[in-house]
């Protein structure tokens, strides 16, 4: 047992005394304390400390200190439970047990960070020390270490970076040893910290236990003595013992215990001399463990970014490239790792990987914008010419096992074609029916069933594949002015109040988003009318006016930046023109007019589009971005640079191709993520609460999958985004059909090329009322349809196959319920299936994609998550899938019927009348329309 031989000396020593002197845990290991360096020294320690650490391997027998770290989080834990019982009974301790009850918490803290921050996969790639004392441990360990005791715990920032750089004139880094290094910096303090609260802890029990052997005295003969002092000078306390009972001693004037003085004296001759030692250890320890805790505190708010760019000799190389030093940080890591796992892959240093590359890229003549790019020769088209370059004269020669093109879009497809069929055909195996019977239940069944295997197979892919992170520039003062951006609201004048309204959005773009090179616009267009004039429409556009006028009374132009006399506030407003299709007269094509007229401006620089307001309507020139958002979208902080800074980085760079019609390589739109924001109390609703999907997700948070992108590195415009004025001009500029686009998003992605940014995120809320949600249905079904006629000539307006998939999928969805409708009226009637069986497949339908995020969702992905808050969460989800699939059951006749209606609106009004197809509400008239109660069947 723990502590019993102690015990069986010292009878009535507490078992928590015991547990800290056992002399079985060995003695006292003394803290990390050397000789204190200053610049110079330090800078000779690194280079003599690099000499001795230039033989290493990657794949050797590794020494882990995972382990090391556990038991040093139990020691201390157990030396601060017996430091703070001492102090809550009312005992004296030093400054250093103070501070370790003070902080004891960050320690644990920091204890939750290291593991999270050094995962065992990251210390497996770290290269490894031969050489004994440290043979096993990463080298970056013996780095720390180094530094931690010849600083006495403390941490300053320009002394390690002095010691690094010193360090590597003898002996390069690893870009990932840098990154390393604050983690094991805290994993060093740790076990500093822990050597120092055994050592006060023990100092403290020592002298506790010397107390208790002068109180009962008496019970102790000389041998007794002599073994307790045998059992501590094992564990390293024997000293503090004998100088505590020597104090003890001197103070007593009995003549019965001058044998005790006696063997007290023999075993300490130096008394004087050692509480000198003592009180000097004591200050010293003092001194390791605030620095130690201080130490902690900063390294976790320094810089490292900064640190690991002063100090790596790679990062320093690649600096030289001034795309490179212009990059946003997420883009430089993802160079710099790939540059990490060619060197790991090609045992060469990564150094010289990275020469190579900036010495070939300085010889070449980049044919198109990515080539200047250190990323595309590293992860993109120019891969093969980099290991030719690096002297391998295959891709195989190098270890590197990567497959040949693969048809990835047949690929998914065909997983799609097969799962389906296979359900549908074990669905239907034992079934009577006719020949004719089976085909049509096939057909039924074929769009529940696809469904569900969609939302499966789009689970499957985003768990198993990682975002794609798109490159981007930092822009660190600000955009520039060869990057302008204008801002613009689509909408409609409406009345005062909505005018009103649409200025504060615009303002709000504004004061989230503080860059003088950015103009923000109302986009707007009268109400639809029988005639080009009313009486009410110079008064709506005074009052648009007015309030621009207010807003750039408000927020002036700094003087000096931008374009002399423009604006940061603008209105671009239409006039109506006639529309053959609705027989009134509307803005030309509505939002897909505004957008292309707008774009036209920008692009050829030719007015008239929309009305002359004077200096309320003049645009900046050369002006190269339009970002388009709803009138209920948020643009966070922040998210307008971030935007532009992909869309400016040259690897984005869009090439319209003229014989595929499109943009075939880059993107002409970026569309972010679109996530719902937390509702308002008088908004929040049952049926958002089931529809809207998680609330107050982080706009700057991680990136989120998006399976197009992530499979095939392009997205689906969903209309809030960022458009790059050329390319969208080139690849939509009089080409589609007038009055037949409706639904012009999608259409407008695949021919400019749209590429998704999941880590940028814009907010909006989603419908409150099932009405309005009906209603968006209707129209968004409308307008698929309506684009049957291209999608038959997919070839001709240069649709990709990916994206007439995308588009025949639309058609695949709205179909959906119909076909379940028509399933489970089938099965009631003739019995072709088992009724539970149906409406299972109807159920799956429905809810399997919210489903299984839900029960995904119950793994938590961190150990550290309060329990309790994180299975409410978890239930709530679980409960919202279920609830979302059984209101869709429930409703099944109405959004079948609803479906139907817009189906054979569309056909009819393509094939037959030609009119109405360009019929629209504005989400406001569908908001205000809206009915609280549930809908009637």
């Amino acid at each position: 047992m723990v502590g019993l031989p102690l015990r069986r000396l010292v009878p009535r020593a507490p078992p928590a005394l015991c547990r800290m002197l056992d002399p079985q845990q060995g003695c006292l290991e003394p803290p990390l304390r050397s000789e204190l360096f200053g610049l110079q020294r330090f800078a000779e320690h690194g280079a003599s400390l690099g000499l001795s650490h230039r033989h290493t391997a990657t794949h050797s027998p590794r020494t882990s200190f995972f382990p090391r770290l556990h038991l040093n989080i139990a020691r201390l834990r157990e030396s601060f439970e017996y430091i703070s019982a001492q102090a809550n009974a009312g005992y004296d301790i030093s400054p250093a047990a103070e501070w370790l009850i003070e902080n004891f918490h960050l320690l644990e803290a920091q204890f939750k960070e290291i593991s999270e921050g050094l995962p065992r996969s990251y210390f497996r790639t770290l290269p490894v020390l031969l050489a004994p004392p440290l043979a096993g441990l990463p080298r970056v360990y013996a780095i720390a270490w180094a530094f931690v005791a010849h600083c006495d715990g403390a941490f300053d920032e320009d002394l390690l970076v002095h010691f690094l750089q010193a360090y590597q004139t003898t002996c390069e880094l690893n870009i990932s040893e840098l990154w390393a290094l604050p983690t094991t910096l805290r994993v060093v303090l740790m076990e500093n910290l822990r050597r120092l609260a055994e050592r006060v802890a023990s100092n403290k029990g020592a002298r506790e236990l010397a107390n208790l052997c002068c109180d009962q005295l008496e019970s102790y003969d000389l041998d007794s003595l002599e073994d307790i002092r045998h059992a501590l000078r094992s564990r390293g306390v024997e000293r503090v013992f004998l100088a505590q009972m020597t104090h003890r001693l001197q103070e007593s004037r009995t003549t019965a215990h001058a044998a005790y003085k006696d063997w007290v004296q023999s075993a300490l001759p130096e008394f004087a001399a050692e509480q000198i030692q003592q009180r000097a250890d004591q200050a010293a320890d003092n001194l390791s463990v605030s620095n130690a805790v201080t130490a902690l505190r900063a390294i976790g708010d320094s810089d490292w970014g900064d640190i690991v760019s002063r100090t790596s000799v790679l990062m320093g190389l690649m600096l030289t490239c001034e795309l490179f030093a212009a990059e946003h940080p997420l883009t430089r890591d993802s160079t710099l790792h790939a540059i990490e796992r060619l060197a790991r892959q090609s045992k060469r240093t990564e150094t010289d990987i990275a020469r190579t590359m900036l010495e070939h890229m300085a010889r070449l003549s980049p044919a198109h914008p990515a080539q200047a790019v250190p990323s595309y020769w590293l992860l993109g088209a120019g891969r093969s010419t980099l290991y030719r370059a690096l002297g391998y004269t295959s891709v195989r020669s190098m270890g590197l096992h990567l497959p040949p093109h693969t048809p990835v879009l047949a690929l998914y497809l065909g997983a799609l074609l097969l799962l389906t069929c296979a359900l549908v055909a074990a669905l239907l195996w034992r079934s009577t029916l006719a020949a004719w019977g089976v085909a049509g239940l096939a057909v039924l069944l074929f769009f529940p069933v696809s469904e569900a295997v969609v939302a499966l197979v789009n689970r499957l892919v985003s768990e198993s594949s990682r975002p794609r992170h798109l490159h981007r520039l930092a822009f660190r003062h600000g955009l520039p002015a060869e990057h302008a951006v204008l801002v613009v609201i689509p909408c409609m004048l409406s009345d005062a109040a909505a005018i009103g309204q649409l200025s504060h959005r615009l303002r709000l773009h504004y004061l989230a988003n503080l860059e003088e090179q950015a103009q923000f616009a109302l986009l707007s267009d009268y109400l639809d009318a029988p005639a080009a004039d009313m009486p009410g429409d110079a008064a709506l556009l005074q009052c648009a006016q007015t309030h621009i006028a207010t807003l750039n009374r408000l927020h002036p132009r700094t003087p000096g930046t931008g374009q002399p006399g423009v604006l940061r506030f603008i209105l671009l407003h239409r006039a109506r023109s006639f529309s053959t299709s609705e027989q009134v007269w509307i803005g030309w094509e509505r939002k897909r007019g505004k957008l292309e007229k707008l774009i036209h401006t920008l692009a050829t620089g030719q007015g008239g589009a929309f009305e002359n307001l004077g200096t309320t309507s003049q645009l900046m020139a050369h002006t190269p971005y339009v970002v388009t958002l709803d009138s209920d979208t948020d643009l966070p902080p922040g998210r307008l640079r971030d935007l532009v800074g992909v869309a400016a980085h040259p690897y984005n760079q869009p090439h319209f191709d003229p014989q595929a019609r499109r943009v075939t390589r880059g993107y002409g739109i970026l569309q972010p993520r679109v996530a719902t924001p937390l509702p308002a109390a008088a908004a929040s609703t049952g049926f958002h609460w089931l529809f809207a999907g998680q609330f107050g997700l982080d706009p700057y948070g991680a990136a989120s999958s998006e399976i197009y992108q992530d499979l095939f590195a392009e997205g689906s415009f969903s209309g809030k985004g960022l458009l790059q004025v050329a390319a969208v001009h080139a690849a939509l500029a009089h080409k589609l059909p007038e009055g037949q686009v409706l639904s012009h998003d999608l259409l407008e992605g695949a021919l400019a090329r749209c590429g998704t940014v999941t880590d940028i995120t814009l907010m909006e809320d989603a419908p409150s009322h099932a009405d309005v949600a009906a209603s968006r249905t209707h129209r968004w079904t409308r307008g698929d349809w309506q684009l049957l006629p291209l999608l038959l000539r997919a070839r001709h307006f240069g649709i990709s196959p990916l994206n007439a998939w995308k588009m025949l999928d639309n058609l695949r969805r709205s179909l959906v319920t119909p076909a379940s409708l028509a399933l489970l009226v089938l099965v009631l009637q003739q019995r072709a299936l088992a009724p539970w069986v149906a409406v299972l497949v109807v159920l799956a339908a429905f809810s399997s994609g919210a489903m299984m995020g839900a029960l995904a969702g119950l793994v938590p992905g961190r150990g550290d998550l309060e329990r309790m808050h994180f299975l409410r969460e978890a239930l709530a989800d679980l409960a919202r899938a279920t609830g979302a699939g059984l209101w869709h059951l429930a409703l099944l006749l109405q959004h079948a019927l609803l479906n139907v209606d817009a189906i054979a609106r569309a056909l009819f009004r393509m094939t037959v009348s030609k009119r109405h197809l360009l019929q629209w509400t504005t989400a406001a008239s569908a908001q205000a329309q809206a009915r609280a109660a549930l809908p009637a069947l």
